[in-house]
């Protein structure tokens, strides 16, 4: 179809003559909702963006360049793609080898995808321009969203996590906790790609509409960094890093805590690296480093966070991230943390680590997730638990001691 393109109907930072912002690609349901990994759900878009106006000739080194990935993902995923899967045995990329007529030195595969029966299987039609700048959980999730628009269904968080459900590791094919979904859904919606509002659907469902375009400027890296493959783009199929920080890992993996090794006993002793003084020299080591949600979550309390030191704020980083990867958000955690220091205002702060430790970081409430000092989080009301006196613990009797077992009868 003709396509004019003016400075009103361009959308937010995209340049003149940019075709991704106009290119859409038709993604088969059975690849979003099979058992391919979320790279491979990319890499078949950005095949089948190349094999458009025919069989795409481009290198696997270039075509994960496009997508921000390494080059073993790239190729462990259309190897995935190219070989048959599923009950039917449908191989959703085609591969055509080539070598030189003289030379018989090899060239570049000529790759395309398989053609989508429109009116046999579910398909969805979306812009290129996400597959390359979102990461590909959240291009996964895009896609699921825009189908679920196009037919019509208010998904859930559940039925979303029952899609994106975990591809790999102990939790193999277990649901995303819904917690986790709604944080997705806030950074796909940060990222501009869909817009959420809450609680207005049907059973109070939240409506998505997805958009062709993200409602801010992009650039040609990926909005977020791709760190679900790795401390690079590569975890899965790459070297692991020497050091990580276990903050910054994906948020399905978050608050899975790998074992720690223990070293057997030599009978070695240990060794003493005090000085002649006596007094142990300065760490002398590399300095600690936060991830952005931490800092996010610490922000009303920068000013004391040089009184504090590094084995506590390390501390009080582990259990703002245990908090964020179970029940809570940075925004939730951040409102605390600004609410109880104001609190603290008028008292001088002796021991920042310890107030932050012992003071700002715990909830307070009842059992309930959302329960925010007797204020439910999500709402803003009271929360009926804290209220009703009734549903406090009865008094012992006297001379009984709390925990025992009531005396028998004789």
């Amino acid at each position: 179809m003709p396509y004019a393109e003016d400075a009103a109907t361009r959308p937010v930072g995209a340049a003149v003559g940019d075709r991704r912002h106009r290119q859409r690609v038709r993604y088969p349901m059975r690849i979003v909702t099979g058992e391919y990994a979320d790279v491979d759900v990319a890499v078949y878009g950005k095949v089948a963006a190349l094999a458009q106006r025919g069989r795409g000739t481009a290198s696997v080194e270039k075509i994960a360049g496009f997508l921000g990935l390494s080059k073993s993902t790239a190729e462990k995923a259309l190897t995935r793609l190219s070989h048959p899967h599923g009950d039917d045995e449908v191989a959703e990329v085609l591969v055509r080898r080539r070598t030189h007529a003289i030379s018989g030195t090899g060239q570049t595969a000529e790759r395309w995808v398989r053609r989508v029966d429109e009116r046999a299987e579910a398909w969805v039609w979306a812009p290129m321009l996400a597959g390359d700048t979102l990461r590909p959980r959240l291009h996964r999730l895009y896609l699921a969203t825009r189908y679920a628009q196009r037919t019509g269904h208010q998904a859930t968080l559940a039925e979303l996590g029952e899609l994106l459900r975990h591809r790999t590791g102990p939790r193999a094919g277990q649901p995303l906790h819904e917690t986790t979904v709604a944080r997705l859904l806030a950074e796909l919606e940060r990222a501009g790609w869909i817009t959420v509002d809450r609680r207005a659907g049907r059973r109070g469902r939240h409506l998505i509409v997805t958009h062709d375009h993200p409602l801010h400027p992009v650039t040609d890296a990926p909005v977020t960094p791709c760190t679900e493959y790795g401390s690079g783009p590569d975890l899965e199929y790459g070297s692991p890093a020497y050091k990580e920080d276990p903050e910054l890992d994906d948020l399905e993996k978050a608050h899975e805590r790998l074992p720690s090794r223990r070293r057997r006993d030599t009978g070695s002793r240990a060794v003493d690296n005090r000085g002649r003084d006596g007094v142990s020299p300065p760490y002398a080591g590399p300095d600690l480093q936060l991830s952005p949600r931490v800092w996010a979550v610490l922000a009303p309390v920068r000013h004391l966070l040089p009184g504090i030191s590094p084995y506590l704020l390390r501390e009080a980083a582990r259990e703002i991230g245990h908090q964020l990867d179970t029940y809570a958000d940075v925004e939730r955690l951040c409102a605390r943390v600004r609410a109880r220091h104001n609190t603290a205002e008028g008292g001088e702060i002796r021991d920042p680590g310890a107030w932050l430790l012992g003071a700002a970081l715990p909830r307070h409430g009842c059992g309930l997730v959302e329960c925010e000092g007797g204020v439910l989080w999500s709402t803003g009301r009271r929360c009926g638990v804290c209220a009703e006196p009734r549903t406090a613990h009865p008094p012992h009797p006297p001379g009984a001691v709390p925990g025992s077992l009531p005396p028998t009868g004789t």
